[in-house]
């Protein structure tokens, strides 16, 4: 009985599809002929909701369905394809092996893409085909993509549809699922490449692609035949916001400060002379970390997190200590009794890897390899080459394996293979090289009496125009075109790799002696000076202290103490949260002090204002917002 039922329900499909010009015998897993028979509604298709590969994506999961696709093959790969249409399912798997006639493949085979068709259900059932993808190892983050390839016949009249889901815990059509979009598969005979992001992280997310049409199936009104291949999903890394205002730090110190070592935006250490090292874990808020150092002077600093780090002195030959417990206690990992001896920087490529960099003496340079986070150092493995050249604090920059220091020369070395053989390259025009950035493998700045740019990873280079004077002692850069450096009193930016380069901060003074930028989290930027003075780039307007939040009116108040020598208090309201500046002019209308740059909350706030760095005179300060403009005056008397 039931055997018959079946064929009956068959031969009525088979009749029906006779009736409507088209054949289900013809290629039961094909498409269905075009036909004026019917009327069609073709909804226009949606925008993709994802963006296509960034240069700073990682593909976390690949497919290219070159393979085997049938039901089996797709579970055995990770997927959970369901039919969630309506009444019993028709004559084809809900997806399939492409056939390599009716839509060619993406790439690959011909037949390397996976089918879904109007048969999957009977008469004119509603389709709802999922394609559930393998979950990913580690999970998902919210800035990880799915991309995949879709299309339809050319010039087909049935609005396939599809969706795109995601679920932070589900992998069956029954859980719960985000609707990422929707849109009617390409029917313009190529294959569109659709993008959409995850909604939420989850160890357990997936995404899912559904073939959902209404009024489908063979006798139906909206359903042909659709193709999907080269799926992939993609990790982004976060938009980077740059950072928007520059504010000063007070050290506790007025003694040069010669390195700093950011290992994330709040936990920062930097070094300098008499034996000082400082840190904060605040990004703000320094303390003494120099314990038992001793006064000799320090010269470099890496720090790897909170409590670890190391630093370089040299009070004949050349000493390096380490400490485990936030700088109370130094144990020595390394010294050379030779008075030619002087370590100058380091660079490590993970928490173990590292390389530590020397003035070369008895006609070779000194190249050193740590593999347990700077507990012990040998040359083992280290390319030590024949050179009497000698280096500068903080000179290198590392990406990986690829290494570059710099000399007290015309010249610079790079490594491609993490130190283990090194090649000269000419930095004509320069006569030392001791800051270096580099933006990718190849865009970067190499910094010296003059900055140069390069385009091809320092083979050859070009100098790059920056007002001011003095030496280039830092250089650091975020995306694109961005990139800071120091120079003399002041630090400089540019947004077109160099182009044009404009005055970021001009320091509250002394000479800057190093700049860098925090290795995780937002690009913030710290900058040491040669008078114990820190200088910080990021984070909220940070260096303004919100006095109160309920004002009704804009209002800038006259500062105090005025006359002043050196500091004093500036204090203004805003009635509403927006973009504010806060700045400094002199008697002939020069910008001499950018004090806030950058959004700030509602309410009323106080910026203590340095002005140590100013020659005595009269000044003028100037906020500004959206809705507000005011300047009053104020006397530096020294």
């Amino acid at each position: 009985m039931k055997t018959k039922f079946i064929y009956s329900s068959i031969l009525l499909v088979i009749a029906m599809g006779t009736f409507l010009g088209f054949s289900i015998s013809d290629n039961i897993h094909g498409a269905r002929p075009n036909s004026s028979d019917l009327s069609k509604v073709i909804v226009q298709q949606q925008q993709d909701n994802g963006g296509y590969h960034s240069v700073n994506a990682t593909v976390i999961y690949n497919d290219a369905c070159d393979g085997t696709n049938d039901t089996t093959s797709l579970k055995a790969r990770g997927y959970k394809p369901y039919y969630r249409g309506t009444g019993a399912q028709g004559l084809t798997a809900t997806w399939f092996q492409g056939d390599g006639t009716t839509i060619p493949s993406f790439n690959g085979p011909a037949t390397g893409c996976i089918f879904a068709n109007y048969n999957v259900v009977t008469g004119t059932n509603n389709i709802d085909s999922w394609l559930v993808l393998p979950r990913v190892a580690g999970g998902l983050q919210a800035t990880d993509s799915l991309y995949f390839y879709e299309r339809t016949t050319a010039a087909s009249i049935y609005p396939d549809s599809i969706r795109v889901m995601y679920s932070a815990n589900d992998s069956t059509p029954e859980g719960t699922w985000t609707e990422l979009g929707r849109m009617v598969a390409d029917l313009s005979g190529s294959y569109s490449k659709k993008g959409f992001k995850a909604t939420s992280a989850s160890a357990n997310g997936r995404f899912a692609i559904r073939y959902n049409v209404v009024n489908g199936g063979p006798a139906g009104a909206n359903s042909n035949i659709i193709s999907v291949d080269q799926i992939s999903i993609v990790r982004t890394d976060a938009p980077v916001v740059l950072p928007s205002v520059w504010y000063e730090q007070t050290s506790g110190l007025t003694t040069q400060l010669t390195s700093v070592s950011a290992p994330d935006i709040n936990n920062v250490w930097a070094c300098g002379y008499a034996g000082k090292v400082i840190r904060t874990t605040n990004g703000g808020t320094w303390i003494s970390a120099s314990g038992n150092l001793g006064v000799a002077d320090i010269y470099s600093v890496y720090a790897f997190d909170a409590n670890n780090a190391l630093v370089t002195t040299s009070p004949g030959g050349t000493f390096v200590y380490r400490t485990s417990n936030g700088g109370t206690n130094w144990t020595q990992v390394y010294t050379d009794a030779n008075a030619s001896a002087f370590i100058d920087s380091w660079y490590f490529k993970d928490a173990n890897n590292g390389l530590m960099i020397a003035d070369g003496y008895g006609g070779r340079s000194k190249v050193y390899k740590t593999t347990n986070a700077g507990t012990t150092w040998d040359t083992t493995g280290a390319g030590n080459f024949a050179s009497t050249d000698g280096s500068y604090n903080n000179a290198i920059f590392g990406s990986g394996d690829v290494v570059y220091w710099g000399t007290a020369a015309s010249k610079f070395y790079k490594s491609t293979n993490f130190g283990t053989s090194w090649a000269p390259l000419t930095a004509t025009g320069n006569t030392n090289t001791f800051s270096f950035w580099f933006n990718d493998a190849n865009n970067g700045f190499i910094g010296g009496t003059i900055l140069q740019n390069t385009t091809n990873g320092g083979t050859t280079l070009t100098t790059s125009t920056v007002a001011g004077t003095g030496s280039f002692s830092g250089t650091v850069g975020t995306t694109a075109g961005n990139y800071w450096t120091a120079r003399g009193t002041s630090v400089y930016v540019t947004a077109n790799s160099g182009t044009l380069w404009t005055l970021s901060h001009l320091g509250a003074g002394g000479t800057y002696n190093h700049m860098t930028e925090a290795r995780t989290g937002s690009p913030y930027l710290y900058a040491v000076t040669s008078t114990g003075g820190i200088s910080k780039f990021g984070g909220l307007a940070t260096g303004v202290t919100p006095v109160s939040n309920v004002v009704d009116n804009y209002s800038l108040s006259q500062n105090y103490p005025n006359p002043f020598n050196p500091t004093t208090s500036i204090q203004f309201a805003i009635p509403t949260s927006g973009f504010v500046t806060l700045k400094v002019y002199n008697m002939l209308g020069k910008e001499v002090a950018t004090l806030v740059n950058g959004n700030l909350n509602a309410g009323n706030h106080s910026f203590n204002f340095n002005a140590s760095n100013l020659a005595s005179g009269v000044y003028f300060y100037k906020l500004e917002s959206a809705n507000f403009s005011d300047v009053k005056k104020m006397s530096l008397i020294k």
